[in-house]
């Protein structure tokens, strides 16, 4: 009988202890990370696991991104960043992991535009382009290129929202050339028109003075206020805009002049969710708005 009495309250302990037991981030983060190799075919950077609950269902959520982008500028950017979730079940025995998702098909949509208009751009513009996309389409999807995304979007109907900004760093110094990058972003359109990809659009398209990209711009705050001085005394009707546009010259023209490789590397360190309306303020040749 005490035997008996041993072994079930031995049992009741376990039974005690197995109720109170917690799926852990370690778990949590192999399941996730199986998930995101099975899906992307990669390995991903999987941030710290915290648990969310919104009342009815408790799940681990972390912010990733891919691993490859370690030790680039894109493993700063929060562009390349989603999220990856693991549901957690809870059970008279405790806590098992659940179904494991994401929504890094975001930022596969985006590079994937990039890679498509990327091709008719570089055409257009040469080299100095940079894309930001945000653009209305979370799907889960096997083949991520754009032009599949355009085809399943037309058999589902849904519309494909394109929203953002496209940046073309240039000179221009004369009506003449304020023509042909006005010509330039026409033909653009016109891709866009012909891709079908033009109905739903809210893109900016802006030429900007690729003295912008300096390094000794960058690390001057003088010359910074002294462009922005003189913006503010244009807009309040100060000096002309031949005076403002010959200020500006005057002080660009004093900047270090950079190579071909030496642009795009800087290109490609900008923060693309960083930028906002005033990013490039004060160095917009031509601005498209496209609606």
């Amino acid at each position: 009988m005490k035997k008996e009495i041993k072994y079930f309250l031995v049992a009741l302990t376990l039974l005690f202890i197995s109720c109170g037991q917690k799926a852990t981030t370690y778990e949590a983060k192999e399941v996730l990370s199986k998930h995101l190799i099975e899906r992307y075919g990669e390995e991903f950077e999987i941030g710290y696991m915290g648990r969310r609950s919104d009342g009815k269902e408790v799940w681990y959520e972390a912010e990733i991104y891919p691993s490859k982008y370690v030790g680039t500028p894109k493993e700063r950017d929060k562009y390349y960043r989603e999220s990856g979730t693991v549901n957690i079940k809870k059970g008279i025995f405790g806590e098992k992991l659940g179904k494991a998702g994401d929504t890094y098909g975001i930022v596969k949509v985006n590079e994937s535009a990039e890679e498509f208009y990327g091709k008719k751009l570089k055409e257009l513009f040469g080299n100095n382009v940079l894309q930001v996309y945000d653009i209305w389409f979370n799907r889960i999807l096997e083949n991520y290129s754009f032009e599949n995304i355009i085809k399943v979007s037309d058999e589902e109907r849904t519309a494909l929202i394109i929203k953002g900004g496209i940046y073309i760093f240039g000179r221009v110094e004369n009506d003449e050339e304020r023509e042909w990058y006005r010509k330039q972003i026409y033909e653009f359109i016109q891709f866009m028109k012909e891709t079908g990809t033009f109905e739903y659009v809210d893109l900016d398209i802006k030429v900007i003075d690729i003295r912008r990209l300096y390094d000794n711009f960058n690390s001057s705050d003088k010359i910074k206020k002294t462009l922005i001085d003189n913006r503010k005394s244009w807009e309040n009707n100060e000096i002309s805009v031949k005076d403002l546009d010959n200020k500006r010259k005057k002080i660009l023209n004093t900047l270090n002049i950079l190579n071909e490789n030496e642009i795009r590397k800087n290109i490609k360190e900008i923060n693309k969710s960083d930028i906002s309306e005033s990013t490039f303020k004060w160095f917009y040749y031509i601005v498209k708005y496209i609606h």
